[in-house]
């Protein structure tokens, strides 16, 4: 489960990230820093039916931030506590967060 002390705590250079399935659709989000007090959730989402949903927060507060975040998993009670994993943002997660800025950008 996300709070608003882990991502406060989140270190310039690393990620959180939770990759999850509920009701049938999947879901990989990435919370990653944007500038010393702002932090930017991004996030795929595959539904049940195949169609796929990017989602970008844009630059907001932690608080801002996981107001946020419990909005989009009203949608998927089961994920609010599936576990997030602090890691480096290495080359594959910088993939993932072009892929979303890209296909957000165009939707």
């Amino acid at each position: 489960m996300i709070t608003l002390h882990k991502i406060n705590n989140l270190a310039e250079g690393q990620v959180l990230e939770c990759v999850g399935q509920d009701a049938g659709d999947t879901f990989r989000i990435v919370v990653k820093h944007t500038s010393p007090s702002h932090y930017e959730a991004l996030g795929k989402v595959t539904l049940r039916n195949a169609s796929v949903h990017y989602q970008s927060s844009g630059p907001m507060t932690a608080d801002l931030l996981l107001k946020w975040l419990d909005t989009m998993f009203d949608r998927w009670p089961g994920a609010k506590t599936i576990p997030w994993a602090v890691h480096d943002l290495d080359d594959k997660t910088q993939q993932f967060v072009r892929e979303v800025r890209k296909a957000a950008e165009v939707a």
